[in-house]
C-alpha cells in the first residue's frame, strides 16, 4: 500500500484535474505513480515536463526506454521495470531486448554502447572517463545524445526515489524477474 495519499481521479480539482485528463488521454488511465507524485505538484509537472523535453530529443523512443529499463534496473524499481517494459514493447523491443537491456547484455551494437555508457554514468556516478564517452561516439551517437541520456536517468532518478519512498501499489503487468 502507498505510503502517500495519493490524489485519486475522482477527487483531483483544477491544475491536477487538467494534468490527469492529458494523462488518460494519452495513456488510457493514470498510472499510480502520478497519483502519488500529484500530491506535490511541483514533483509531477517536473517530471511530465521533462518527459515532454526528452520525446523531442533525437533518442529513439526505443533508446529512451533502454535508458529507463537501465536505470530503473540499477535501482531495483519494480514499478518503473513494469511500466517501461510495457513502453519499450510499444517502442517495438522484444521481450528478449527488453531482457537483455536489462541485463546489460544486448545483442545489438550500438544498444549494448547505450547501455554500457548508462551503467557506466550510474557506476561511476556521473565520473566518467573520456574514453567512455569516445565509445559512445563511436557507437554513431552524439554529444547531444550523451546530454539527453543524463537527462533521462535524471528523470529515472526521480521517479524510481518517488517509487521506494512511496512504496507505489504496481497497477501495470509486473516485469520478469532477473
Amino acid at each position: 500500500m502507498s505510503r502517500l495519499k495519493a490524489i485519486d481521479v475522482s477527487e483531483a480539482q483544477g491544475e491536477i484535474k487538467e494534468l490527469y485528463e492529458a494523462i488518460e488521454q494519452e495513456m488510457g488511465k493514470v498510472p499510480n505513480i502520478f497519483k502519488g507524485m500529484a500530491v506535490g505538484p511541483v514533483l509531477l509537472k517536473a517530471y511530465l515536463q521533462l518527459d515532454e523535453l526528452i520525446a523531442a530529443g533525437t533518442l529513439s523512443g526505443a533508446e529512451q526506454d533502454i535508458v529507463r529499463l537501465v536505470v530503473s534496473q540499477f535501482n531495483g524499481c519494480n514499478y518503473c521495470l513494469a511500466a517501461h517494459t510495457k513502453t519499450a514493447a510499444a517502442q517495438g523491443l522484444s521481450g528478449e531486448e527488453i531482457l537483455a537491456a536489462r541485463r546489460g547484455r544486448p545483442q545489438d551494437e550500438k544498444q549494448a554502447a547505450l547501455v554500457a555508457f548508462v551503467r557506466r554514468i550510474l557506476d561511476t556516478k556521473g565520473f566518467v572517463e573520456a574514453a567512455d564517452i569516445e565509445a559512445f561516439r563511436d557507437a554513431g551517437y552524439t554529444d547531444a545524445q550523451v546530454c539527453e541520456v543524463i537527462t533521462i536517468i535524471g528523470q529515472k532518478m526521480m521517479s524510481n526515489y518517488f517509487n521506494h519512498v512511496n512504496a507505489t501499489e504496481l497497477d501495470f503487468p509486473e516485469a520478469e524477474t532477473l
